[in-house]
């Protein structure tokens, strides 16, 4: 029998050391191979943490025997959604947007915005262009499903990013190396300029590329591609 184990890798961490803060991301992986076995619960994800430290929102892209979300089907594909914990942990509210299966070479972009409007956190996932899952903590009440109204309720208005995470995770079981894979087009947009955010030097575990760039003096922050070597990931 497997045994349970959790361990995570953060290959890119950012956090907002002055007044601003992070309002809106893109990031995008190219999915890889499957581990090979598929024996742990593997997962790849780009997230945001606010600056109450009470929500965790993910894109998530994961494999594994006894999939929650895509059942079989997520232990021969990577299962993908929108993913949002609230709360703090261990005691984490877990709310999900659709789940849907892709192969190797799909294009996962999360999008997550803080509404300029409502001041509540959108995130939508779309998989080689095509929306496929979305997250809405400021939807219209007439349209809100149950999970989507208990978010809602869960998550105060103007919360903050103050932390972006580009990560590999086993969250149960015994897994395999996670394969080597790619992030491409990721942005960050902060509430002002702030060319304090810039990261130099290498990112953690090997992970390369990823140069920063700024075309409006600080505001919003462009990535070069990020690749990621293969690897398994560590507590």
């Amino acid at each position: 029998m497997a045994v349970l184990v959790q361990a995570n890798t953060d290959l890119v961490t950012l956090s907002t050391p002055g007044a601003a803060w992070i309002q809106e991301v893109d990031a995008t992986v190219i999915l890889p191979q499957l581990p090979n076995p598929v024996s742990g619960h593997n997962s790849l994800w780009s997230a945001i943490y606010t600056d109450n430290d009470e929500s965790f929102m993910q894109g998530v892209s994961a494999v594994g025997p006894g999939d929650t979300y895509c059942g079989a089907a997520g232990t021969t594909a990577w299962c993908n959604n929108a993913y949002t914990l609230t709360g703090t942990a261990p005691n984490w509210n877990v709310f999900h947007g659709t789940s849907v299966t892709a192969g190797p070479g799909s294009a996962v972009r999360t999008h997550y915005k803080l509404n300029p409007t409502t001041q509540l956190w959108d995130q939508n996932m779309y998989i080689n262009g095509n929306l496929v899952s979305t997250l809405s903590m400021s939807m219209n009440t007439s349209r809100m499903t149950t999970t989507t109204r208990r978010l809602t309720a869960s998550v105060g208005k103007g919360e903050h990013g103050n932390l972006f995470y580009i990560s590999i995770e086993c969250a149960a079981g015994t897994c395999a190396p996670h394969p080597a894979h790619s992030w491409q087009d990721v942005s960050i947009v902060l509430s002002q300029a702030d060319m304090s955010f810039k990261h130099t030097g290498a990112w953690a575990s090997g992970a390369t590329g990823g140069v920063m760039s700024t075309p409006d003096g600080g505001k919003t922050w462009n990535f070069t591609t990020l690749y990621v070597p293969e690897q398994t990931a560590q507590q």
